[in-house]
This record gives structure tokens, sequence and C-alpha cells, in this order.
């Protein structure tokens, strides 16, 4: 028995508000409600925050970005066919990102059998791209502040943290946009096959 389209898209969007719930849930449990003087330990301390910062960043500006001037967002000349991207692992980050729980986050990550899907998507990349770059400047002035005021495990810890949980997803948005983009410059009859 196979699924419909519009099933899929309601399982995806089901799993990705259970999996938003689940963090955010589970986030405010670890930081015990309070999210200073940093406590408890360094790492998940980092994680509780990081996430928390990026879920609220997220409700307050992806619909903006969503509809901002997709030139912003424009790939270098360097960056279009991706190969900077595959030397620094984006591959495998990918790999990892499908296959965990991480990747039913955004539930529009899909991509459905249309040109003008593409479109889409390519404005979902561009939002899922700026709110990352949002919380990547918001959580290092926090670490810093974390460095500068007697909390320096945890200011080093957040800036780690910042690898994975910022600084590879604006690279995989970076590296599909190019994908999406080499799609839609291909003849109308064999975009996507």
């Amino acid at each position: 028995m196979s699924r419909t389209p519009q099933a899929e898209q309601g399982i995806r969007a089901l799993r990705s508000s259970l999996m938003i719930a689940i963090l955010t849930g589970g986030s405010v449990y670890l930081i015990r409600g309070r999210a200073f003087p940093p406590h408890g330990n360094p790492l998940v301390y980092s994680l509780a925050i990081s996430w928390l910062i990026s879920i609220t960043i997220a409700i307050l500006s992806s619909a903006i970005f969503f509809r901002v001037n997709p030139r912003l967002f424009s790939l270098a000349q360097w960056e279009k066919q991706g190969e900077i991207y595959d030397r620094a692992g984006i591959r495998a980050f990918r790999w990892v990102v499908l296959r965990s729980p991480l990747g039913w986050i955004n539930a529009n990550f899909h991509l459905r059998v249309s040109r003008a899907d593409c479109d889409r998507l390519l404005r979902e990349t561009n939002s899922s791209e700026a709110v990352h770059w949002l919380t990547f400047v918001v959580s290092v002035m926090l670490a810093i502040s974390y460095l500068r005021h007697d909390h320096a495990v945890y200011g080093w810890v957040m800036l780690l943290v910042r690898i994975p949980f910022d600084l590879y997803p604006i690279m995989l948005q970076r590296w599909n946009r190019g994908r999406v983009q080499r799609v839609l410059q291909r003849p109308a009859h064999t975009a996507l096959r």
C-alpha cells in the first residue's frame, strides 16, 4: 500500500512537529528552566541553549527570510560546482543528517516533481541558511560573553558546538542550492529524472 504525496507531507509535518517539541522540551528540562548563569555539564548546556536560540530565531524570522530576494544568497563562482564543500566533507554530514532524526526538523526540505518546486526549495535553503547565520552570530556573542565572565569552559564548548550545528548546515544549504540551480539550468524536458 503506497501513500499519496499529501499523506507523505502530513507524516513529515507531524514528525517535524514532534521532533521540535521533544528537542525544545528536553532543552528546557536540561537547563532546569534557567539559562543564566551557565550550569551543569558544559556540552549539555551548550547544546540545550543552542537549540533554544535556534528555534527562537527560526520561529521569529524564517517566514521573513523565505520572502527575501534570492540574490542575497547567491553563490560565488568558486562554490557553484560544490567542490569546496565536497573537500569539507559535506557529503558525510548530509548522510548523517538524512539518516538521523535531525533530518526530520524541517519537513519542507523534500523536493516534489516539478520545476516550480525547485524555486520553493531554493527559498527554503535561503531561509534555513539565514536562520543558521543568525543563530551562529547570537551564539558566538553569547560564547564570547561567557569567555569574558569567568565561564570559559562554557564559552569554548559553545564555540565548538557551532561547527556541526551552524557552519556545516550553512555549507549544506549552499551545496544544495548549487545542485538545485544546476537542475534549473538544464532544458525543461530533462530537468527532473
